[in-house]
């Protein structure tokens, strides 16, 4: 049951959390537009179960961790092969966050989640840990190897020659 003061509430809690979780939509998809429609997609789940979603100690976290999980179900639609005009445009025009969100669909997720809260949206070790239910020292021992694929990953792509 909404109460008064909740269309406030999510109003601000929306404006405040938007640019941070369409950030993180991009970061893992590459894609702007696929990112912003996953975020409103979240930020929708968010504002049906406010009721709930507004007593946790952290709705952006509650929000966050739905918007990953839309993120990773996307991958598996996404891969396919890019349509005569897609593959023109990117030839043309890569975009390096589409090199980064290829790296990151290779990790394990909770590992890119990992990734993503610390390196990309600047959450301390401990803030992560708490977040993702985890200790500290799994949380250092997954940004260590997450860092260390995709840096390897986008290596390889640095040394790939370009086709002309």
């Amino acid at each position: 049951m909404r109460e008064a003061g909740d269309e406030e509430r999510f109003d601000s809690f929306f404006n405040e959390a938007w640019p941070r979780l369409q950030g993180q939509a991009y970061a893992l998809t590459g894609s702007r537009e696929l990112a912003q429609d996953l975020t409103q997609e979240a930020l929708f789940r968010a504002w049906r179960n406010w009721d709930k979603v507004v007593v946790f100690e952290n709705p952006e976290a509650w929000t966050r961790k739905v918007l990953h999980n839309l993120c990773i179900a996307s991958w598996q639609k996404t891969r396919r092969q890019p349509s005569k005009h897609e593959a023109v445009v990117h030839s043309q025009i890569p975009e390096p966050h589409e090199e980064i969100a290829t790296a990151m669909r290779s990790l394990p997720a909770v590992q890119a989640r990992a990734l993503l809260l610390h390196d990309g949206l600047g959450m301390t070790v401990s803030e992560v840990a708490e977040e993702l239910k985890a200790p500290e020292g799994t949380v250092k021992s997954w940004l260590s190897r997450s860092r260390k694929v995709v840096a390897s990953r986008l290596e390889r792509i640095d040394r790939e020659p370009t086709e002309r």
